[in-house]
Parts: C-alpha cells; structure tokens; sequence
C-alpha cells in the first residue's frame, strides 16, 4: 500500500507528460484544419518529420538544448510548459478527487482548457469542437456527485450568462463587439464542473489577471486601454485554479470579510 502511493503519482506524472504533448499538438493542428489523429508531427521551421527520439516530452527538449536537431531553430517553451502543466495537472487532480469515475472525465475537461487557452491566444478563437464536448464531459462529471445536475445547471447559467450579459451590454453602448460568443460557451464549459460559486471566482481571477496583463502592455508600451485581451487564455488556467483551491480561495476571503 505504501508503494502504491508513491507510485500512482509518479505514473500520473508520466501519463500527463505524454497527454501534455498531445495537447501541444491538438493546439497547433486543430486552427489550421491539419488532421490531429493522422500525420507525423513536423518542425514548423524546416518542415523535417519528427522521430520518436524528438518527442520524449521534457528529455528531447533538455537534451536538444532548446532548438530542432535538424535545424537549429528555437524550440517554444511552450511545449515543456504545457507537458509539465498537464502533468500537475493529472496529480493534483488524484490528490483533490481520487481516481473515481470522475477522475478521467476531469482529466479530459482539464487538458482541453489546456487546449483552448493556447489556441485563443495565438488565433483569439476558441473553437466549438472543443467547447462543446468539453461542456458535455463536464456535465457528465458532474453527475458523478450528490446534486451535480443542479450543480451544473447553476454553474453554466451563471458563468455564461454574466459573460453574455456584458456582451450585450457592451455591444448596447458602444456598439462594439466587446466579448465573443466563445468565451460564453467556455464559460459553460467550466460552469458545468464548478457550480455558480466557484464560476464568479473564475470570472473574477481572469479578470484580476486580465488587469495586469493590460497594465503591463501599457507600461511597455505595446497596447492602451482599448486593446483586446484573448480572455479565454485568462478563463481557462483561472477555472482549473478555481477547482483546485477555489474554496479554500473562498474560505480566506470570507474569513477576512468577516473579521472586519
């Protein structure tokens, strides 16, 4: 028994770096239209088809110092990062709900926010054919608990309703599209798993992140108060935090209101 805990966190672990590089994949291929399921992965600078020694997540980045073997270009760092962040994600996720029924359909709803929070960054588009069946896997997930349909009803009216609601009214005053219709749906996505509480948490931590973002742009010189965030790159780490620590989140902020 003393084993086995030490060693399911470690085979999670492993499990999460190699999702975490399907993630990779699934991120860059899935805007371009290019089949995730068929075709060799390539560097995007020379074009070279990738052995399997190129693709050992986190041991073919160290080793290759950074750059394609064939090339010599600059590898992102975005790889390993998503590779470790899937991988945290796979183990914290054991530690918080243990491994019942649940467990691998918030596995899948955790990577795809992984997914999604790549993709709007670099194309500012959060695609329906992740939204969609992430909200469906988050529904399902939630049934596995006592009252999770009410759960979830609350959560995806709440989270995407308060996005619409600032969308129309954005669009009412200005007459500027202030908000896509893809953060709504994400924002069912995540309000399915979290519930209505946790949901506002989210909203208010992306936003908050949102804040400094913009603030730093404009210090650097690089955007002003009218430039456009990808909120869903903020949304998606935002809800996997609200999971995790959300309520010991809510707790302290509570405690602290109370006490004044």
């Amino acid at each position: 028994m003393i084993v086995s805990q030490h060693v399911l966190p470690v085979f999670l672990g492993l499990l999460g770096l190699v999702l975490g590089s399907a993630v990779s994949a699934l991120a860059y291929r899935l805007p371009l239209g290019i089949s995730w399921i068929r075709g060799r992965s390539a560097c995007p600078s020379c074009g070279t088809q990738l052995t399997a020694r190129d693709l050992v997540p986190l041991v073919s980045f160290a080793l290759a110092r950074g750059r394609c073997r064939h090339c010599g270009a600059p590898v992102r760092w975005r790889y390993p990062l998503t590779e470790l962040i899937s991988a945290a994600w796979l183990v914290l996720l054991h530690l918080h709900v243990g491994l019942g029924w649940a467990y691998p359909l918030l596995v899948l709803w955790g990577l795809m926010l992984v997914t999604l929070m790549w993709i709007d960054l670099d194309h500012q588009l959060l695609p329906d054919a992740l939204t969609f069946p992430g909200t469906l896997i988050g529904i399902a997930a939630a049934l596995q608990w006592p009252g999770g349909a009410r759960h979830a009803l609350l959560g995806v009216a709440v989270g995407s309703g308060i996005l619409w609601l600032l969308a129309w009214s954005y669009w009412k005053l200005r007459r500027v599209e202030g908000m896509g219709g893809g953060d709504i749906k994400l924002a069912a996505m995540f309000g399915a798993v979290l519930g209505w509480q946790q949901s506002l948490l989210t909203l208010f931590l992306a936003a908050a992140a949102g804040s400094v973002w913009g603030a730093v742009l404009m210090v650097r010189g690089r955007g002003d108060r009218r430039t456009a965030l990808p909120f869903g790159t903020l949304l998606a780490p935002a809800a996997m935090v609200a999971f995790l620590w959300g309520n010991d989140l809510l707790w302290t902020y509570w405690s602290l209101f109370t006490r004044r």
